[in-house]
């Protein structure tokens, strides 16, 4: 019959060991997952096969951990890849034995290293049933002066022969009877040892433990350990060394089993487990403890900084002051000038900028004088160059002739321009000309028409040039007809100059800043051109006549000239806190000339005046006060009308002590 253990990854070998003893079967089968804690050290394997073959089974591990079984095969057991139809009946004597003998390591070193690791791995009943309960315990039970007595090996009476240099029959002190657990057996793991414990080789070894021992029930494991060690550590010639040298000779091979000084607290494998359990539980329970204090901590240390620096660093106070107010007239003659660029309080000058604007503007005027014996038609064509890339000069009285005849010819001498070429087009000169019928007469006033210049009648050019109306000749009369005067030319001029300084000056103000002024008055204009669209002496109903002119003025700031008239009020003893300009200041010029660069003015208004208040001793006076004090601090001066005050943050109730954390707002 065999019996199938499967084990956890993390599951230790006393608990494997444990579920072996307690399996009544005599064949084995461990199913471990890869990377089991099992797998991990040839020592576990060892123990696990040392204490099934002391207890006559058979042990095979089934495991798909290719380095843990290498790690088996290296302990000499039975491996296998996975559980399949071959396990359902364990191996008999004779398959086991030779199924064995294939994993028996054949390389003498490597066997020998194995060996020499068994004899590290404690003793031979390292994982052994607990013995029963000696009868000198038995009968010690009861005493006080036994209690906590355990005695290993041959114990006969307690006398003083126990103390010879044998050590047999030595006690050891031990707590308690504790009540019985499920486990059996207690590993050496269990054992603490308190400061002071005395280990003494021999048979029937004893260990008298020390102040602060703890000590649990002891199974034969530990005599036949402890045994072990003092027989390893005592020469057959008995106690020949110098006791100083055995001491510490016992003292190296013991620390040397257990793995840390016997001199300290030992804590096994069992006590350690459920220690650090506890030790887990505890920790976390002060991690939670100490993360909640700092919690709480780092909140009360932010909101008492945060409250330490909004009292020392951010109180703040503004008050704002009302002044009693009173009217006054203020006048100062002021110059503007373009060769300062700052405001002279002194000499009352401001920074003048030199404006300047070209207006141009066209208009029809009907002609006056009167002509007799007819009129002649008139109007404008284009004159074409077809013929070359060369210019054509005609003279004045050249004629144009239309289809039937009728003559008309150009009034001033003109120069066609060439043919020119554009990109991959050419295209002929032109130039526009006005002409005048060669006959008065209302058969002139012909629409619009091709005309051909007789001239070149007999030559090339004839078919080249020619002229184009665009518009109905006009003018043409019998009897009187209207004509152009020297007086309709000079009205026309007079009348175009006026319009064009309103229309420039409009402009200037539509241009200019709110804040800069200017005055019309001093706008000087200049005569850029004038071209009437027919001289003196034409016969035409009307004519337009274009000008164009450049207005020229100053500018200046009227903030600057408030400033000028604050400056007057201080220099006549005012003390003045709050000037308001809430009338519109009004000026009258005295002197222009732009040529000059500078104009003189006079300013004038009426100013709402608050003053005889010495803001710095009242604003001194306010520190460190709160609202009723500072109320009392406001009747003792008579100027003031009102103030109100604000405070930042919400729970400061004084004005700070801090000049510069409290502002002073004249209202």
């Amino acid at each position: 019959m065999h019996k199938t253990l499967y084990i956890d990854i993390d599951e230790e070998i006393t608990s494997i060991i444990d579920r072996v003893r307690k399996s009544a079967a005599n064949e084995i089968i461990v199913i471990a997952p890869k990377r089991a804690l099992l797998l991990q050290s040839l020592v576990n394997l060892k123990l696990l096969k040392k204490e099934v073959g002391r207890r006559k089974k058979k042990l095979m591990i089934v495991t798909q951990d290719k380095i843990g079984k290498k790690l088996i095969e290296k302990a000499g057991i039975l491996v296998q890849g996975k559980m399949d139809s071959d396990l359902e009946d364990y191996p008999d004597e004779t398959e086991y034995q030779a199924r064995k003998k294939e994993v028996v390591i054949d390389d003498e070193e490597l066997t020998k290293e194995l060996a020499e690791e068994e004899l590290k791995i404690g003793s031979d009943q390292y994982f052994d049933e607990p013995l029963p309960v000696p009868k000198v315990e038995k009968e010690a039970e009861g005493t006080s002066e036994n209690i906590g007595k355990i005695t290993f090996g041959e114990v006969k009476e307690k006398t003083a022969a126990g103390k010879g240099a044998g050590g047999a029959g030595k006690s050891i002190a031990r707590q308690p009877k504790e009540k019985k657990t499920k486990d059996r057996f207690v590993k050496v793991s269990d054992i603490v040892a308190g400061p002071g414990a005395t280990i003494v080789a021999g048979p029937g070894a004893t260990i008298v433990a020390g102040p602060g021992t703890r000590s649990k029930k002891v199974s034969r494991v530990q005599k036949d350990s402890f045994q072990k060690v003092a027989a390893k550590s005592i020469p057959k010639t008995g106690f020949s060394q110098k006791p100083e040298k055995f001491g510490r000779e016992l003292q190296r091979k013991t620390e040397k089993f257990f793995g840390f000084p016997a001199s300290e607290k030992i804590s096994q494998a069992g006590a350690f487990r459920r220690g650090k359990e506890e030790k887990i539980i505890k920790t976390s329970r002060v991690a939670g403890k100490t993360a909640r204090y700092l919690l709480v901590f780092t909140i009360t240390f932010f909101l008492l900084a945060s409250f330490a620096a909004a009292y020392f660093f951010l109180p703040r106070a503004t008050i704002a002051v009302y002044l009693k107010s009173q009217e006054k007239t203020v006048s100062a003659s002021i110059e503007a000038n373009i060769g300062t660029n700052s405001v002279d309080e002194s000499q009352n000058i401001v920074p003048a900028v030199l404006e300047q604007i070209i207006k141009e503007k066209t208009e029809e005027i009907e002609a006056s004088g009167r002509k007799s014996g007819g009129g002649k038609a008139t109007g404008s064509v284009v004159i074409y160059n077809e013929f070359s890339s060369d210019s054509q000069p005609l003279v004045a009285t050249t004629r144009l002739e239309t289809s039937d005849g009728k003559i008309f010819r150009i009034t001033k001498g003109v120069i066609v321009p060439g043919m020119t070429k554009v990109g991959t087009e050419t295209k002929p000169g032109a130039i526009e000309v006005t002409v005048e019928a060669d006959k008065p007469g209302e058969t002139y006033n012909i629409d619009p028409t091709t005309f051909k210049i007789p001239g070149f009648a007999s030559g090339p050019k004839y078919d080249k040039f020619y002229a184009k109306s665009a518009k109905t000749m006009t003018g043409g009369a019998e009897g009187e007809s209207p004509i152009v005067t020297s007086q309709d030319v000079s009205k026309a001029k007079e009348k175009l100059m006026v319009e064009a300084k309103k229309e420039a000056a409009e402009e200037l103000k539509n241009s200019l800043p709110k804040e800069r002024k200017f005055f019309e008055d001093a706008i000087t204009t200049e005569l850029v051109e004038a071209v009437p669209s027919a001289s003196v002496g034409t016969q035409t109903e009307k004519f337009s006549y274009t000008i164009k002119v450049k207005a020229i003025t100053l500018s200046f700031s009227e903030n600057g000239v408030k400033e000028i008239m604050k400056n007057s009020l201080t220099q006549e003893g005012e003390s003045i806190n709050r000037v308001d300009f809430e009338n519109p200041l009004n000026y009258l010029l005295s002197e222009s000339d732009p040529g000059k660069k500078f104009i003189k003015f006079e300013a004038k208004t009426d100013l709402n005046l608050a003053g005889g208040v010495d803001m710095e001793n009242f604003k001194k006076g306010a520190l460190g006060k709160n609202a009723a004090e500072l109320e009392s601090l406001i009747k003792s001066y008579p100027l003031i009308q009102k103030a109100d005050i604000n405070f930042w943050p919400f729970f400061v109730t004084r004005v700070p002590m801090n000049e510069k954390r409290v502002k002073i707002e004249i209202k």
